[in-house]
C-alpha cells in the first residue's frame, strides 16, 4: 500500500509476482516462485533490503507421510529494513504541482552531498492499481501510451538536447584553456555565415551587437559561442570538458536504470554516418544542439560543479537503513566524489558571477526575479523539430548565491515540446525555489511572486 502516490510513483517504483526470467537470476538469492519482487524505482534498486525473510511452518512425518508431532515448528517472518529517502516530502510535493499536467521533469538536489530533495516526472502512474485485479489492463494501458510514456522517469531516462543551458560548460571550457579573453567582445548581427548554410541567432537583426562573455551568456548568444566553439576551442575540448561536467555518463544515482546521455566526437560520426566532422557539426554542438544529448539529472550535476567550485557529489536517493524494530541506524549512506574538475578557482568564480548576470540582467530576469533568494543559473531553449516550430524549456540554477554548497540546492527543470509553449521552465524553477526558502506551498509562492496572471493565461488556452 502506498500511502503517496503522484510523482513519487517514478522514484519508489511498485512490485509484481516474480517472473521466470527474475527467478533464473535471483533463485540463489532465496527468492522463491512466490516472490514479490520489486520491479522499477527504489522497491528494485533496494529489494534484497526490503525484502525481508519469509516465515514457514512445519512438522515431523514418517516415510508414508504420517504426522509425528502434533507441535509444528513454526519460524516466523523477519521484517524487511526500514529505508529512510533523502527525499523531502514538501519540496517533491511543491515540485510535482509547479510542473503539473506538462509533459517534463524536476530535479532537486543538495550539491554538497548529492541529496536528491525531489525528482519529479510527469505524467506519472498510480502504483496502487498494480496491486487490484485491474493490474494487467492499467499496465497495457501505460504500455500503449507511446506518446507521454508515463512509466518513463525522465528525470533519470529520458535524453534531451542541453541547449544554452550547455554554454556553461563552454564558458567554464573557454577561461580555463584562455582560447579567449572574457573581456574581449565578438558582434553579433543575428547571423553567421559558414560554409553554404546560414546560422540565426535566436535574436535576428540587428542582433546582440558587441557582446563579452558576461553578456554573452546573460543574453544567450548564439553567435559568440559559434565563434568560440569553432575558431577557439574546437569539438575535442568541448567533449573532454563536457565528461569533465559528467555529460556522456552515468550519473550512477542509486535507481535501477538510467540513461548517459551522448558526447559526439569526430570518430563516432565517422563510424555512425561515414561522414566527416564539419565546422557546422561544432557549431550546433557549442550551443548545446546538435548530436549533443543530456538528462535532467546530468543538468542538475552540471550546475551543482559550479556550485561546489569543481565536485560532483554522487547523486543519490536512500539516506539511511534502519532497523525494523530497534529503530536503529544500521548505514547511513555518506556524500561520495562522482567527478572532480581541474579547473581553476578563478574560473568557477567568473561562471558563477556570469551566471548570477544572467538571472539579474540576462533572458529570465523577470521570470526569475525574487526578493527572497538571489539564484544563479541558465535558460535554455532546445529546437526539437525544423523550422523552429517546437522546443523544449529548460531552467537551470542554484541558490542562494552568496551562501556555501552546503547551504543551497540546485534545481534542475525541463518542459518538453509537446506542451502549450509557454517558456515554463524558468517560472517554474521560481516558484520551486520561493516555496523552499520562503517555507510557502505552491499556491502561496505563485501568489508572492505575482504569477496569479500566468494562471489565468493558461486557463484560457486550455
Amino acid at each position: 500500500n502506498y500511502v503517496e502516490s503522484g510523482s513519487i510513483s517514478h522514484v519508489v517504483g511498485y512490485v509484481g509476482d516474480i517472473t521466470k526470467e527474475e527467478m533464473n537470476v535471483m533463485y540463489n538469492q532465496g527468492y522463491s516462485q512466490k516472490s514479490i519482487v520489486g520491479k522499477t524505482g527504489i522497491e528494485k534498486q533496494y529489494d534484497s533490503l526490503l525484502q525481508g525473510t519469509p516465515g514457514r511452518s512445519s512438522r515431523t512425518v514418517d516415510v508414508r507421510g504420517r504426522v509425528l508431532s502434533d507441535t509444528p515448528i513454526v519460524e516466523p517472518p523477519k521484517m524487511g529494513k526500514n529505508l529512510i529517502l533523502t527525499i523531502d516530502t514538501r519540496i517533491q510535493t511543491l515540485a510535482e504541482k509547479t510542473l503539473g499536467n506538462r509533459v517534463g521533469a524536476v530535479v532537486v538536489l543538495k550539491p554538497a552531498t548529492g541529496e536528491v530533495l525531489a525528482m519529479v516526472s510527469y505524467p506519472f502512474f498510480d502504483p496502487n492499481i498494480f496491486n487490484t485485479d485491474e493490474a494487467g489492463e492499467y499496465y497495457q494501458s501505460l504500455i500503449n501510451d507511446e506518446k507521454n510514456r508515463p512509466l518513463v522517469n525522465r528525470a533519470v531516462n529520458a535524453t534531451y538536447p542541453p541547449a544554452s543551458t550547455f554554454k556553461i560548460i563552454m564558458s567554464a571550457a573557454m577561461l580555463q584553456e584562455e582560447a579567449f579573453s572574457s573581456a574581449k567582445k565578438i558582434e553579433c548581427k543575428g547571423k553567421l555565415y559558414y560554409g553554404n548554410r546560414m546560422f540565426h541567432c535566436h535574436v535576428h537583426e540587428p542582433g546582440h551587437g558587441w557582446l563579452d562573455m558576461k553578456n554573452a551568456l546573460a543574453q544567450s548568444c548564439d553567435v559568440y559561442y559559434w565563434t568560440i566553439g569553432r575558431d577557439y576551442l574546437g569539438i575535442n575540448k568541448i567533449a573532454a570538458y563536457s565528461k569533465e561536467f559528467g555529460l556522456g555518463q552515468s550519473a550512477m544515482i542509486d535507481l535501477p536504470s538510467q540513461q548517459a546521455g551522448f558526447v559526439p566526437s569526430i570518430e563516432w560520426k565517422e563510424r555512425r554516418f561515414h561522414e566527416k566532422w564539419l565546422g557546422g557539426d561544432t557549431m550546433s554542438c557549442s550551443i548545446g544542439q546538435g548530436y549533443l544529448l543530456a538528462t535532467p539529472l546530468q543538468m542538475a550535476d552540471m550546475v551543482a560543479m559550479v556550485s561546489n567550485s569543481g565536485v560532483i557529489y554522487k547523486p543519490h536517493i536512500l539516506k539511511e537503513v534502519r532497523d525494523p524494530v530497534s529503530n536503529e541506524v544500521i548505514k547511513e549512506v555518506v556524500p561520495e566524489v562522482l567527478f572532480k574538475s581541474d579547473i581553476e578557482p578563478k574560473v568557477w568564480k567568473e561562471v558563477q558571477e556570469a551566471m548570477l548576470y544572467t538571472i539579474t540582467d540576462g533572458t529570465p530576469q523577470y521570470p526569475m526575479h525574487n526578493k527572497t533568494v538571489q539564484a544563479a543559473g541558465k535558460t535554455g531553449t532546445a529546437e526539437v523539430a525544423p523550422y523552429k516550430t517546437s522546443w523544449h524549456s529548460w531552467m537551470v540554477a542554484y541558490a542562494p548565491y552568496d551562501a556555501p554548497p552546503e547551504d543551497q540546492v540546485v534545481i534542475s527543470t525541463i518542459v518538453e515540446a509537446c506542451n502549450p509553449w509557454e517558456w515554463w521552465a524558468p517560472y517554474a524553477t521560481n516558484i520551486i525555489l520561493q516555496g523552499i526558502f520562503a517555507n510557502q506551498n505552491y499556491e502561496e509562492a505563485v501568489e508572492a511572486l505575482g504569477f496569479k496572471y500566468l494562471m489565468k493565461n493558461r486557463a484560457r488556452q486550455e
